[in-house]
């Protein structure tokens, strides 16, 4: 019989089947064979009970199908193929039947078909069956049928379904008589088999056929709901579209129900890692080495084949704390103002800087995603604002605002001297050479140097002036020096200095000589 669950009645008809198989195998009186009569009567009585179930299982088909179609279609078609294949089977071996019965009895053929066996005149005619279905080859020909039929039919369902049907009929052997000579298929059969039993065989070889059309329409009709998920349990889950959010921006997030099935076993694969669930739920879990953006892509697979790609991206960043002085925030005018940038939770190379006001620009540093120079030209407020580029949307993450102040004046001093001396020999402001311009207290290195400054003293009660052009002392200023007497002042003036920005007049500088 056909796989799958079978009646009683079917299982015993298989039974009957078998011991009738064996009988003829062991050549026993047409009497005893005429007992399986009965066995005849209640395969045809099986045959019209299947015919109304195999009807039952294609009105569920077209009930499926007035609900939706475009999902039902194609393996209702394949359902029709079905129906039209058993058709076709089920018609040659009844005409196979009607030719037996009425080469036997010489019944015409369409009341040869309907004839019922217990009318049969000659029921121990043996000669008949081996006659046609030997000799004739009919029995090769409804072999060939079969075999085709079988393939058919499995080829409607995909290769993992076609496990779940077991065809009933066995045409491949080996099959022997009582000596142990093998036979084929057709021998086994219909050779020497007397016409109520050939009639039995062919009435069974018809049931088969509508087992097997049963099954393969049921499988056809499962398979329409292969892929449909079931579920058992239901949470709700909150997806934020960024797990960034600058002050004054507005949070957003998908709240919404998620239905799965705890009962259903499912696999993923996570970043090439194979997980199975538990309780409907795959865990995943990841080291966090280092800082970066990482993403985590997979596909999660259903027992049916089905496979339901996601992607995800996340940030790891290190433990980080601010300190700053707030009160300086101050960018110089005309210098290279460095500036580190970060945003917690952002890998650098997604966060961007911009600077409005005071005429400021930024230069991101060469090699590097967080280090800028800012510069400015005017006095005043600089505001750096950075930017967060996440899920294809660039956002404000803060903005600070920096005093934009003037690069303070170097102070003019004598090599050799400190800043706040004014006593000095004459010989060792003579031997200084000149003058030199330092920044004090100023966290900038810058290059300045003295460009020219003017030299005054009085000599003799009169005013002399010496003018000289870059540092160095002029050889008038060293006479000068050299003759100066003690307590005579020596003024140093109208000092100009190369800033960033230009030149800069600074403060003077007076010396008493010792």
């Amino acid at each position: 019989m056909a796989g799958g669950k079978q009646t009683p009645r079917q299982k015993l008809i298989g039974m009957m089947y078998l011991v009738l198989t064996a009988m003829l195998a062991l050549n026993v009186s047409t009497a005893v064979l005429k007992s399986f009569l009965i066995v005849n009567e209640s395969i045809e009585a099986t045959n019209r009970n299947f015919e109304t179930k195999v009807a039952d299982a294609y009105n569920m088909f077209e009930k499926a199908l007035a609900e939706n179609r475009e999902k039902v279609q194609e393996n209702y078609d394949k359902a029709l193929e079905a129906r039209e294949l058993t058709s076709n089977l089920r018609q040659f071996i009844r005409e196979a039947r009607a030719l037996v019965v009425h080469t036997a009895t010489g019944v015409p053929l369409d009341e040869a078909a309907d004839l019922d066996p217990h009318d049969i005149g000659r029921q121990d005619d043996y000669d008949t069956p081996s006659l046609i279905f030997i000799n004739q080859g009919k029995g090769s020909e409804l072999r060939q049928k079969i075999e085709a039929y079988e393939e058919a039919m499995l080829s409607l369902l995909p290769e993992h379904a076609r496990t779940n049907i077991h065809s009933a009929f066995e045409t491949k052997g080996p099959f022997y008589d009582n000596s142990g000579t093998e036979l084929s298929w057709e021998q086994a059969n219909f050779y020497k088999a007397i016409i109520v039993a050939s009639i039995t065989i062919l009435n069974k070889l018809e049931n088969d056929a509508m087992n097997l059309e049963f099954d393969v329409v049921n499988q056809l009709l499962r398979l329409v709901s292969e892929g449909d998920l079931t579920f058992d349990n239901v949470m709700a889950r909150i997806v934020p579209k960024s797990t960034f959010v600058a002050i004054g921006e507005t949070f957003e997030a998908e709240i919404f129900l998620v239905a799965f099935d705890s009962k259903t076993r499912v696999t993923a694969n996570v970043n090439g890692q194979h997980l199975v669930s538990r309780d409907g739920i795959v865990n995943y879990t990841a080291s966090t080495p280092r800082e970066g953006l990482f993403t985590v892509s997979g596909h999660i697979s259903l027992p049916g084949g089905d496979n339901y790609p996601f992607k995800t991206e996340y940030i790891v960043a290190a433990p980080s704390a601010t300190v700053s002085a707030d009160a300086m925030n101050v960018f110089y005018i005309g210098v290279d103002n460095p500036i580190s940038t970060a945003v917690s939770g952002v890998d650098p190379s997604n966060v961007e800087a911009s600077i409005s006001g005071a005429g400021g620009t930024l230069t991101r540093v060469s090699g590097s995603n967080s280090r800028y120079i800012a510069r400015v030209t005017s006095t005043g407020n600089a505001t750096v604002t950075l930017s967060v580029r996440t899920g294809g949307q660039v956002k404000s993450a803060g903005s600070f605002t920096y005093r934009v102040k003037r690069v303070p004046n170097p102070v003019a001093t004598v090599p050799g001297l400190d800043e706040h001396t004014t006593i000095v020999d004459r010989d060792v402001l003579a031997n200084s050479g000149g003058l030199h311009a330092q920044m004090r207290d100023f966290d900038f290195d810058l290059p300045v140097r003295v460009t020219s400054f003017t030299m005054s003293t009085t000599v003799s009660g009169e005013l002399v002036q010496q003018r000289a052009t870059g540092n160095r002392f002029t050889e008038q200023m060293v006479t000068l020096i050299r003759n100066a007497r003690r307590s005579q002042r020596i003024f140093f003036e109208d000092i100009v200095v190369q800033m960033p920005t230009g030149p800069e007049t600074i403060r003077p500088i007076v010396y008493t000589i010792r």
